[in-house]
């Protein structure tokens, strides 16, 4: 049985409506990255999810298409073409719907109308009675609205791969994720309460995104290994932040710990010395125009990636590539001698198999053996892998 990629997004729009195509473009963006960021849009690398457009009814059934992934996403983009479009389309969503709404929360459907008048028309239409439509004039001014719609994208996304998550006691609802915001207090609390209120403002964003501030002091690991899947560190680089002993703990506690973290370059300074904090893994965004817009999508979308991977290794277990019943660690990166250190000492109390599992491509030279080497000697028979290194050694 050969494991189900994790995520797949389909997206309907007619392509005579020239008003869709700027919120196309920044769906595509947001899910598949792209070199230059977008005006409201952080630059980012491809998230490998499979995004898919139409015009017509698929020849797949829905069933077929969207239970072919572990999850999937229909965006529909609802104008007076797509609703004239004929029956065969209507009659593919009304059953796409059907399919969606009966999943258990395994597959969504997102329909946006570029009018309110046509959202009462599409509700209409036979089959998609009490399926519920948003208007893009919902999320906000008409300049910000296709970034807006490409974020609340990402977060359907996050909120499907999380409800496919084993429950853990004491977590959130599905998709809910701590934004940790780590700050130098002399020159980082503006930036970082402008960032908690960009989120309060905007209504659905509060429902499931919570930003804390980290007090000097504050010992927050034990709140790092209890919601290491629901948590998210910004960390806000102004001018002092590696010089402040809190911060730099942070960043090393968020290494260890393997949290999903973003950082926001806000140092202004033509040349700065070089620096011993863990910061290459981290997603680098820079804000010289003050759109905190970038800094939530770049979080969403470092979330989002790290779901999809512990989303594919769940799918692993269920196919049996993974032994069920192994002692299991996972890494949405290439872990650091740190983070390998901490998952082996705790794995060393935990029965056989073991594994530690982290992303494609393997570490490179010199990383590798090292890392291999810490692992014998800390945890001895764990499996140290990512999924392709896995499948090989299977076939061998």
């Amino acid at each position: 049985m050969s494991a189900r990629p994790p995520l797949r997004v389909l997206l309907f729009r007619h392509r005579h409506d020239a008003d869709v195509q700027e919120y196309e473009n920044a769906l595509v963006h947001a899910f598949q990255g792209g070199k230059e960021a977008g005006a409201y849009v952080s630059a980012g690398a491809d998230l490998g999810i499979q995004l898919e457009v139409f015009e017509d009814a698929p020849l797949a059934s829905a069933e077929s298409l969207l239970d072919g992934f572990c999850h999937t996403l229909v965006i529909v983009f609802v104008d007076c073409e797509l609703l004239g479009a004929g029956e065969a389309l209507s009659g593919w969503l009304a059953t796409c719907f059907r399919h969606a709404s009966g999943s258990g929360g395994r597959h969504r459907m997102l329909p946006l109308a570029m009018e309110e008048r046509l959202a009462d028309r599409f509700t209409r239409l036979p089959g998609l009675e009490g399926c519920q439509v948003h208007t893009v004039q919902g999320f906000g001014e008409r300049a910000i609205r296709p970034a807006m719609v490409a974020l609340r994208a990402l977060h359907e996304a996050r909120v499907l791969l999380a409800a496919g998550m084993p429950f853990r006691e004491g977590q959130g609802p599905a998709g809910f994720l701590r934004l940790f915001i780590s700050h130098a207090k002399l020159d980082g609390l503006p930036l970082a309460q402008a960032l908690k209120h960009q989120i309060q403002a905007t209504g659905w964003l509060r429902t499931f995104y919570d930003a804390e501030d980290l007090p000097p002091g504050c010992d927050w690991r034990e709140e790092l290994e209890r919601g290491v899947g629901d948590s998210l560190i910004v960390m806000l680089r102004t001018e002092i932040y590696e010089s402040r002993h809190w911060c730099q703990q942070e960043v090393r506690w968020a290494d260890e710990y393997a949290t999903p973290a973003v950082l926001v370059e806000a140092r202004v300074g033509l040349n700065h010395p070089a620096g011993t904090l863990p910061f290459d893994r981290v997603p680098t965004v820079r804000i010289p125009d003050g759109n905190l817009m970038r800094v939530l999508h770049l979080a969403l979308r470092e979330g989002l990636r790290f779901l999809l991977f512990a989303r594919r290794v769940e799918e692993m277990r269920r196919t049996g590539e993974i032994p069920n019943g192994a002692s299991l660690r996972t890494f949405s990166f290439q872990p650091s001698m740190a983070a390998l250190l901490r998952a082996c000492r705790a794995l060393a109390r935990e029965a056989e198999p073991r594994y530690i599992l982290y992303p494609d491509p393997v570490l490179g030279t010199g990383s590798y053996e090292a890392a291999r080497a810490l692992v014998a000697a800390e945890a001895p028979g764990t499996v140290l892998a990512t999924p392709n290194t896995l499948a090989a050694a299977a076939a061998r």
